[in-house]
């Protein structure tokens, strides 16, 4: 179970299976503004696919024993997110919200799960971008699209 899972206000998505990285928030330029925990879960068993893009940042330390490390930031449907590939090499991913505010994430994990890790990134926006399940995404100049 990751770290997601044990955000009380997710309620019954708690259980459901979720894809989950840490992310460090950047600016268009690289430099770093933040960590935030993304994730994507199915509301329903029965979706083929995830349609939710789940937000949070991570909380000040606790006292030992205290579980809740993170703090619910949205619970976003997939149809309204743009998530893009932004820069492969830099393990970079562009999500736009539908306010029109883009956000810019880099990976992070250790350096030999890095690769493997954002390479599942990758399919799965691959994924969520078929023909029929998303549509194709904006891209700006600079930016990678994930092939189709």
């Amino acid at each position: 179970m990751g770290r997601l899972s044990r955000c009380p206000e997710l309620g019954h998505l708690r259980h459901c299976p979720l894809f989950e990285s840490d992310f460090e928030q950047v600016t268009w330029s690289g430099e770093p503004a933040g960590r935030v925990t993304v994730g994507v879960v199915a509301s329903s068993p029965l979706l083929p696919l995830p349609d939710l893009l789940v937000l949070a940042r991570p909380l000040p330390p606790e006292p030992p024993g205290h579980h809740q490390d993170l703090q619910l930031l949205g619970l976003l449907p997939l149809s309204c997110v743009r998530l893009s590939l932004r820069r492969h090499h830099r393990h970079q991913l562009r999500a736009r919200l539908p306010t029109g505010r883009t956000f810019y994430l880099r990976l992070l994990a250790p350096r030999g799960q890095r690769q493997r890790l954002f390479g599942c990134w990758v399919r799965l926006l691959g994924l969520l971008q078929s023909p029929g399940l998303g549509g194709d995404p904006e891209t700006h100049p600079g930016e990678e699209v994930v092939p189709q």
